[in-house]
């Protein structure tokens, strides 16, 4: 019986130790990737871009506008017929608006994304690195946790190591039709 009580503390004791070393560190994925001076940069560009392509839908909701207060104006003069031929005309550019701002928007949001992606893949290999060199465990990005000491927190070590990488972020310009 003895034997066996010694055993089972001496399992316990061995093996408890490794079940309980686990190194954990904590991360914030977007506190980097929006502060990087890179990001920043292509935003930037990205929101340049936009203003410049937003010219077409500025001027197609002008003409929008324009046709609606032709529709106003001629309620008196044209008979029913021809009033529901304006209204569909005007539907019909309505729509066409419509579908190049989702089209616009869309783009760039895809193209944000994109370059989202590419810096997460970089933090990723970062982070793996930092996790190895560390005997790190688990890292946990801090919308995956509740509370967690700042000792464990690793946000600033691979935002500066971030920083050392030149990353050629590129975005696709908005082509309108």
């Amino acid at each position: 019986m003895i034997r066996i009580l010694i055993s089972v503390f001496l399992f316990s004791l061995l093996f408890t130790k490794s079940l309980f070393s686990n190194n954990i560190a904590v991360v914030d994925i977007e506190e980097i990737i929006n502060l990087n001076e890179y990001y920043i940069k292509i935003n930037k560009q990205i929101d340049e871009d936009q203003k410049k392509n937003s010219d077409f839908l500025l001027n197609n909701e002008k003409k929008l506008d324009y046709l609606r207060k032709e529709i106003e104006d001629s309620k008196i003069i044209l008979d029913e017929n021809e009033i529901n031929k304006m209204i569909i005309h005007y539907n019909t550019e309505l729509d066409t608006l419509s579908n190049q701002i989702d089209t616009f928007n869309a783009h760039y949001q895809v193209q944000i994304i994109e370059i989202r992606k590419i810096i997460l893949k970089e933090i990723i290999v970062l982070a793996e690195k930092y996790a190895k060199n560390n005997d790190i465990d688990l890292i946990l990005d801090s919308t995956s946790y509740l509370i967690a000491s700042n000792a464990i927190n690793i946000t600033n070590i691979l935002k500066k190591e971030l920083e050392k990488i030149n990353l050629n972020l590129e975005f696709e310009k908005f082509e309108n039709d």
